[in-house]
């Protein structure tokens, strides 16, 4: 009984949130999107590999582009790492996090055979742009961890700035390539996750969506108790996909861990009902956070039954 009563709070809470409008934190003034390719190698016979460098807001995007050979079809996969990550994540696995890493790796190179270009970046504050958060560790912003209304905000600008990016690297790419009709595809791990779901409810470009473990209800659950200005609270729900993802455009693939500490089932279910998607699908594994094996399978699928 509790959990039916769990659930049915959150659908009010849902249904409360569709009238209120966030897109606004994520729409920018457009730029002339110029870059410099700094680096580029073959990564196989048949796909070269750039090291591209776009000057953002304020800060400049350093973004792997690969570039394949296997397909003519302008057909992308971004990739968006989770947070405390970055985007040498999706090429070599590492440690600690090897078997992570490895299935990360797994799903770039399956789509690297199937034909797909590829975009990979850090988000604000991580990987190669750590210095802009003067090396901190990014994973101690959330307010569950910080305590601090300054962090809080430090964590808005994360994911707000990250998703204008991503729009601003689909912008370059139209412009170079002179195609204003490429397939965005958007794969994202955790973080990763939130900022496709963000991205599939405000730009239309997008062609199809894998979220896997998408935090749904934070960081705006991690502040209810804290007493902390409106003005915190509204930026905290804006990024927080439970409350202000109201109108996913492409098809999505939610796949998630059944007892995974961040996103209770019941969080989960209740989003998904409420998408008024008709190409959708929602899948738990056996598993918490970190995604078994089985789920790069999955997440090819859905790409290539899309495209």
């Amino acid at each position: 009984m509790k959990r039916l009563y769990h659930t049915y709070i959150l659908l009010l809470v849902i249904s409360a949130g569709y009238g209120q409008n966030y897109k606004s934190h994520f729409e920018y003034v457009k730029l002339d999107p110029s870059a410099v390719i700094v680096e580029h190698e073959a990564a196989d016979s048949l796909t070269k590999m750039e090291k591209v460098v776009l000057e953002g807001f304020g800060s400049k995007i350093p973004f792997y582009h690969f570039i394949n050979k296997r397909n003519d079809e302008n057909r992308y996969a971004i990739l968006m790492h989770g947070l405390g990550g970055n985007k040498d994540y999706w090429v070599n696995p590492s440690m600690p996090y090897l078997q992570y890493t490895k299935n990360l790796t797994a799903i770039k190179n399956s789509l690297l055979q199937l034909g797909f270009n590829l975009v990979i970046t850090d988000a604000k504050f991580h990987g190669e742009r750590s210095y802009e958060l003067n090396f901190r560790n990014p994973g101690s912003l959330p307010p569950m961890r910080s305590k601090s209304m300054e962090d809080a905000q430090t964590m808005y600008q994360l994911y707000a700035t990250s998703v204008k990016e991503v729009r601003l690297i689909m912008d370059y790419l139209e412009k170079r390539f002179q195609d204003q009709k490429i397939k965005f595809n958007l794969i994202g791990y955790s973080m990763g996750g939130a900022f496709s779901l963000l991205l599939n409810n405000i730009d239309s470009r997008i062609h199809c969506v894998v979220a896997c473990v998408p935090p749904m209800s934070r960081p705006y659950s991690e502040i209810v108790d804290f007493n902390w200005p409106e003005e915190i609270a509204h930026k905290m729900k804006a990024i927080s996909p439970l409350y202000s993802v109201t109108n996913q455009k492409a098809p999505l693939a939610m796949l998630m861990g059944k007892s995974d500490f961040f996103i209770p089932e019941d969080e989960a279910k209740a989003f998904y009902n409420n998408l008024r998607l008709e190409d959708k699908e929602l899948k738990f594994y056996d598993s918490g956070h970190e995604l078994p094996d089985a789920y790069v399978e999955d997440v090819v699928q859905w790409i290539t039954e899309h495209n």
